[in-house]
């Protein structure tokens, strides 16, 4: 099986500064979502250490013989260190933090790693299941049916979080594992688009169009056709049993 993927990052209609990022790591089998917090530039080298401190973490562990979530636990905890000490040596930053959303591939098998709101999601066959639960105060009111869904959109606080990666020396990622058939896609993305794009329409644009880049531009521009209230990243990565698409990593 082959994994093809594609990302598209946009700054959204209201913000000045993009302070998501992603990575698409194919000879690692990693493909990265971040969101950062903590004001103007602090959000933005958040997201940026995150996604520069799991790359660094894998290439250490790579080639030890540990699982994909052993893997990525490691990686995780590795880049949420990379962005505290950073902040604790530079006090302007202090406070400033990300979400995570990590997807691992190798020995044919897939893994998540997430920490924050951002979101993973498997479409398989037409349907679309949330592989990721949010780590946010609207949440966590949700889980506990202390608010509806309609009134979780709109509340004032749904941007709170309750976990994100560099704002304490130690965090705990939630992990799982699967098996990926062919044609399934993994989609990868910061709340800049949940917000504005509901799971079903995620899951009918990835159906209709095999082009993850396509996709990637689809679901950006319906996001900003409805307002582009925050940044808005996407990454596709779809099993395929041959290459269609550039990069390509190999699910042996």
């Amino acid at each position: 099986m082959i994994l093809t993927a594609a990302a598209r990052t946009d700054v959204g209609q209201r913000r000045s500064v993009n302070e998501d990022c992603f990575a698409l790591v194919s000879d690692y089998g990693l493909y990265i979502v971040a969101d950062g917090m903590g004001g103007h530039t602090a959000g933005q080298l958040a997201s940026r250490l995150a996604t520069a401190g799991t790359i660094d973490a894998l290439r250490r562990i790579a080639p030890s013989r540990a699982s994909l979530t052993e893997k990525l636990r490691y990686c995780v905890a590795g880049a949420n260190r990379q962005i505290y000490d950073t902040a604790v040596a530079k006090p302007d930053l202090a406070g400033m933090g990300t979400t995570l959303v990590a997807l691992l591939a190798g020995g044919g098998r897939l893994a998540l790693a997430h920490v924050g709101d951002s979101r993973g999601y498997l479409v398989r066959q037409g349907e679309i299941r949330q592989l990721t639960g949010d780590h946010s105060l609207v949440a966590e009111l949700l889980r506990r049916r202390e608010i509806t869904p309609v009134a979780a959109l709109g509340h004032p606080q749904r941007h709170v979080l309750t976990r994100a990666l560099g704002v304490r020396r130690s965090v705990e990622a939630d992990l799982l594992e699967l098996t990926p058939a062919v044609d399934d896609v993994l989609v990868l993305c910061s709340d800049g688009l949940t917000t504005h794009v509901s799971d079903a329409e995620i899951a009918r644009c990835v159906s209709e169009e095999r082009r993850p880049e396509r996709v990637c531009e689809q679901l950006v521009a319906l996001a900003n056709e409805r307002g582009g209230e925050d940044n808005i990243t996407v990454a596709l990565v779809r099993c395929d049993e041959n290459a269609a698409a550039e990069p390509a990593t190999a699910l042996a």
